[in-house]
């Protein structure tokens, strides 16, 4: 009977155990997650960067760059799920603090990224350098500053 009860709390355990490791692991996936969307951001970022100071020749693809920024655009505000804002991340506690403050940022992100994979599209650099400017001012400064932590 002894025997029967300790093997019973010994499974109870077991099962407590790996049913709470899912949890764990969604919440480190969902900072991994949204690291490597971010990184895949800067990628096509610094790319476009690269391709409108010329230093590589490589116009043809800001259209491309362009569309992937406007997909991932789409995707930033399921990124920063309640329960990711600890360990090694740079996402300040002001994401999930100030829901409506961050949605505005996320959505200017979407809409400025929607405008440069259109202006892509027309093929005039000049208009795109600026809808790139405006995007790097309006998105991806204004969500920076109040909402991510600087490089340590």
């Amino acid at each position: 009977m002894m025997i029967s009860l300790l093997r019973t709390g010994a499974f109870a355990a077991v099962l407590v155990t790996f049913a709470a490791f899912p949890a764990l692991a969604t919440e480190d996936g969902a900072i991994k997650h949204r690291q490597a969307v971010m990184k895949a951001v800067g990628g096509h970022m610094g790319a476009m960067s690269a391709i409108l100071k010329k230093q590589v020749p490589f116009t043809k693809d800001l259209g491309v760059h362009a569309s992937a920024m406007a997909e991932l655009a789409k995707i930033a505000a399921r990124i920063f799920p309640e329960g990711s804002d600890f360990g090694e991340t740079r996402a300040k506690e002001d994401i999930w603090a100030k829901p409506k403050e961050f949605a505005k940022v996320v959505q200017a992100f979407i809409t400025e990224s929607e405008k440069l994979a259109k202006v892509a599209k027309t093929s005039d650099i000049n208009a795109f350098n600026a809808q790139f400017k405006a995007m790097g001012k309006n998105a991806c400064g204004a969500c920076h500053k109040p909402f991510r932590e600087k490089k340590k």
